[in-house]
């Protein structure tokens, strides 16, 4: 039996840095390829693990105070397995431009991705790299599909 996971389109718009619902003309556009997934994955915010260092906050008159400081997809409570949905590339955001820092991106991106490849039978290939001053670049490749995406780090 081949099961079929279909996804309700998501396009992204590289001047705004957001995505949002794609439309046919009618109604919700679906997805069949495997772009809405990966989008999901690597740009919500999964919420941090007990362990994790924080980012130290921004003043006040920069950025609004948080309600939650370990973050998270409030999507997350739907799923009755518990399992987090996003990465964690938000805690990478106040750190150093180094070799570490390169290696826990890659592990940020890998995490969400190993559980999406598990659950839709995918083959993932994942390449960070620092592409300039405080900024990883990262692709994303499933089969014939790419993703290339940027963070802002430091």
């Amino acid at each position: 039996m081949v099961s079929i996971v279909l996804d309700r389109a998501l396009a992204y718009d590289p001047v705004t840095r957001r995505c949002d619902r794609a439309f046919d003309g009618t109604d919700c556009a679906i997805d069949m390829t495997p772009v809405t997934g990966l989008l999901m994955a690597v740009g919500l915010e999964r919420r941090a693990h007990d362990d994790d260092v924080l980012p130290e906050p921004l003043p006040d008159r920069v950025a609004p105070a948080r309600l939650d400081p370990w973050r998270g997809w409030c999507g997350d409570f739907l799923d009755p397995l518990g399992r987090l949905t996003g990465s964690r590339m938000w805690l990478l955001f106040r750190r150093k431009q180094d070799e570490d820092t390169r290696l826990l991106a890659e592990s940020a991106l890998k995490e969400p991705l190993d559980m999406l490849a598990g659950l839709r039978g995918w083959q993932v290939s994942i390449v960070v790299r620092w592409i300039r001053w405080q900024m990883l670049g990262y692709r994303v490749t499933v089969g014939q599909t790419t993703v290339a995406l940027t963070a802002a780090v430091g």
